[in-house]
């Protein structure tokens, strides 16, 4: 709750600055409270998160530097412009040396680790650190994404795709009945490791007109025992794109078959797309599909990412299959 409120403070903050247009520099608030004072324009940035967005906004020729996951997003693949990024190592495990080099502007982290900031900003560094929670805060950082590269109108036309989209993907399972809205379980790196009441599965789960039995547990993730998903039986898995095992794992254990979605078959990996970023709706579209197969056309579904993939990132989206 603690780094809600500080991502909600940072909001606000930059809500209140002078408009970027006509600013030469903006001031922001991070994670740990402090004052960010950055110079307009920003020309050279270190994305250790957020990288997805660069595409987004048109910003390939500002990045310095960028986290080495970004060379396997399932997004930034299609982009030749990734080739020449140099890789700064990770949230987790920065290459200071590297970083240093590049002499960015700015640095934009994940706030989840303060020794991190706290290290680069002793360094001389601009530092901003983030962590959108849930899908209001995700609108959130698009418009302060909008803020620091001056692009305003863009993060409000990047909004008003994902809206719309998210908004046609609730309508088409808003018919189905209360009583019949499937009981859906998103699992983590273990298949115990379960999406709480936090976060932006559980916003989605929510979306998709489906209800989440690990709701009550007031965390992002949490770790249950197998006995509490027997208990809770949910109808439909999802796996975590990233996770090291599949559907046929569950499927092979006998332990897990005598929970529905697994006898059933309806156990799916999700897509490995980034849920910081516009392609959280397509992730949206693809669970809804998932969760209420006979609310959806497949071709028209597929469609629509299509269309959605292009006017935000600028490629369509590949290898992505409904069925």
């Amino acid at each position: 709750m603690a780094a809600i409120l500080v991502w909600f403070q940072l909001v606000l903050f930059v809500a209140a600055g002078a408009a970027p247009a006509l600013a030469h520099a903006l001031t922001l608030k991070d994670a740990a409270g402090k004052d960010v004072e950055i110079a307009l324009p920003v020309r050279r940035v270190v994305f250790l998160s957020l990288y997805d967005l660069i595409p987004v906004f048109g910003i390939w020729d500002r990045a310095a530097g960028i986290n080495r996951w970004a060379f396997d997003s399932a997004v930034l693949k299609g982009f030749p412009e990734l080739k020449a990024c140099t890789s700064v190592g990770t949230g987790d495990s920065v290459n200071v040396e590297t970083l240093l080099s590049l002499h960015p502007d700015l640095v934009i982290t994940w706030s989840y680790k303060p020794e991190v900031t706290a290290f680069l900003v002793e360094r001389g560094l601009k530092v901003i650190s983030v962590w959108p929670e849930s899908l209001r805060e995700l609108y959130q950082v698009i418009d302060l994404y909008g803020r620091i590269f001056q692009k305003e109108d863009r993060a409000r036309e990047v909004r008003s795709l994902m809206e719309n989209s998210l908004a046609a993907t609730a309508s088409k399972v808003s018919k189905v009945a209360p009583e019949k809205r499937p009981k859906v379980l998103w699992v983590w790196t273990k298949p115990t490791t379960v999406s709480g009441g936090i976060g932006l599965q559980q916003d989605l789960i929510r979306l998709i007109g489906a209800v989440n039995p690990a709701e009550h547990i007031p965390s992002k993730q949490a770790d249950v025992s197998l006995e509490w998903i027997v208990a809770w039986d949910p109808d439909v898995i999802f796996i975590w794109g990233s996770a090291r095992y599949g559907p046929g794992d569950l499927a092979s254990n006998r332990q897990w078959k005598s929970v529905k979605a697994v006898r059933n078959g309806r156990v799916y990996k999700a897509p490995a797309l980034s849920t910081w970023s516009p392609a959280v709706s397509t992730l949206a579209l693809w669970m809804a599909y998932k969760a209420h197969p006979g609310c959806f056309d497949s071709r028209e579904a597929l469609e629509a990412i299509r269309e959605f993939h292009m006017k935000c990132f600028g490629v369509p989206l590949e290898g992505l299959a409904l069925d």
